[in-house]
Order: C-alpha cells, then structure tokens, then sequence
C-alpha cells in the first residue's frame, strides 16, 4: 500500500512541476508572481476541446493551441507585465501582480461564457489501469509524467547550455548589466514568458487526459500548488521547482489514504507552512534561475 501511494504522488507530480517551473522562470527572471500562467493550461485545454470539435482534428488542435499560448503570452506581457516595469521598489512587484490576477480572472470568465460553467468532457481520456509489479497507474498520469520529465530535461538543457539560457540567467541576476553587455532584456522577458506558457499549455492538455475533464476554474489549485512547490524547492531554482513539486504529490497521496480525501489541500499548506519555519529558503537555495 505505502508504494502503491509513492508511485500515485509521484505519476501526480510531473504535472504539478511544469507548473512550478513555470511560475519559477518569471519570479526568478521578473522577480514578479505571474498569476496568470496556471490559467494558460486552462485555455491550452478549451483550444484543444474547441479544435477536436470543429473536426480540425488533433494536428490541428496542436496548432490553435500554440498559437493561442503564444498570441495570450505576447499579450499578457505588454499590457499586464511590461508596464509594471516603470515602477521602482514595490510598485515594480505589485503593480504586475494585481494586473495578472485581472488577466487571469478574464480568461476565466471568457472560457466559462464561451463553454459554461460546468465542466466540459476532454475529447481524449487516459482512464485505463497498468498494472507493473503489482502497482497499478493510469495510463494518463504515466503519459503526463513522462511528457514532464521530458520537457523539464529539456528545459534543464536549454537554460544551462544555450545562449538563451546563458541571457536568462544574465537578466535574472542583473537586468541593468545584462543591458550593458548588450543582452536585450525585453526579448529574453518576451522569450520567457513565451516558454512558461508552453509548459503551462502543456500541463492543461495533461491534465484533460489524465482525468478527463477541463473547467474555467482547474487552473486554481493548480496555481496554488505550483506556488508552493516553487517556495518549497527554493525559489528561483528549477530543479527545487520539480522537487517541491515531487514531495507535495507524495504528502498529497499518503494524506489522502492515512487520513482522509479532506486532508489532501490541508497537506500542502502544512508542508508551506513547515518549509516557512524550518527553511524559509526552500530546499535548494537560489537567486535567480538556476
């Protein structure tokens, strides 16, 4: 039973690190909270259910979903995020703050005006059992995890050996010296913010085909989980963004067996709360991406 939950909180977590990811790579480059970026994998998901229906097909539906990401994230960036960046001190941390929660409650109220309320059948569903070793996984949370895995390698890859990785991690150190040594900021911002709404689009589709059903409102508690994972792992550093997000599916699974399907959101908030006390810096300490 105690491997059977390990291997349930681990299969959960590949969806929750594309998240954290995603919320690391813009504090750790913007030093601002993009409360926008887990409601991306909503609106990756409704593309996606929209282009299946209007037998566009799933070649298709990949391309109306990136090319909504990417419209949502230029978007997002110059009106919501840039403008905030004239400020100083906490203006220049609050003012992008508050402007992607609206964006946020937007895309909300756009998606649930366009596909209702309630939550809306995911055209491809995941749901059958694989039994390994005696422990058995859906077959959508092994996809999920894989396709995470993957992703976050490659993202490993792209920020420490590319160019643009290397121009991340200039800017997210020291934006006015990375100017200096003639790195274009707002490009690499504009890139950044482009790559965590792929990841976030991602986790989205993930999540439709690991549980069969997207809604305006899934985007919530994964927002939230990705917010602590990010704190847990240690802010600014990738790979802390996976590991939080590891430890919270793990707590998650076991608390849900121990204890009860109630304790399952009092989880995280307990593991944030421990990590505030015992090492407010997180797991991995970073400044900046790493």
């Amino acid at each position: 039973m105690l491997i059977q939950q390990l291997c349930n909180g681990i299969l959960a977590s590949g969806i929750y690190a594309l998240y954290a990811v995603g919320f690391t790579m813009i504090f750790g480059i913007m030093g601002v909270l993009n409360m926008t970026h887990a409601d991306f994998g909503m609106v990756a998901a409704f593309a996606v259910v929209w282009a299946v229906s209007a037998g566009l097909g799933w070649p298709g539906a990949a391309i109306v979903s990136v090319a909504t990401l990417l419209l949502g994230a230029l978007v997002l960036e110059r009106f919501a995020m840039r403008p905030g960046r004239r400020f100083k001190g906490d203006a220049g941390t609050e003012m992008p703050l508050i402007a992607t929660i609206g964006a946020g409650m937007i895309l909300q109220n756009g998606a649930a005006l366009l596909f209702g309320n309630k939550a809306t059948a995911f055209p491809i569903q995941l749901w059958s059992f694989v039994k390994i070793g005696g422990i058995f996984m859906t077959e959508g949370l092994i996809v999920s995890l894989v396709v995470a895995l993957v992703l976050l390698v490659a993202l490993e890859l792209l920020v420490e050996y590319s160019d643009f990785g290397r121009q991340v991690r200039a800017v997210a150190q020291n934006r006015d010296a990375a100017r200096i040594m003639g790195i274009d900021a707002d490009r690499v911002i504009v890139l950044t913010v482009a790559t965590s709404t792929l990841l976030a689009g991602v986790a989205g589709i993930l999540v439709g085909l690991s549980y069969g059903v997207v809604s305006p409102l899934m985007g919530i508690p994964y927002a939230i989980k990705g917010l602590v994972a990010m704190i847990v792992g240690g802010v600014g550093s990738l790979r802390g963004a996976v590991l939080g997000a590891a430890l919270i599916g793990i707590v998650e699974a076991l608390s849900t067996t121990w204890i009860g399907s109630a304790s399952r959101d009092v989880s995280v908030f307990l593991i944030l709360l421990l990590t505030l006390l015992l090492s407010p810096k997180g797991i991995i300490r970073a400044r900046g991406v790493a």
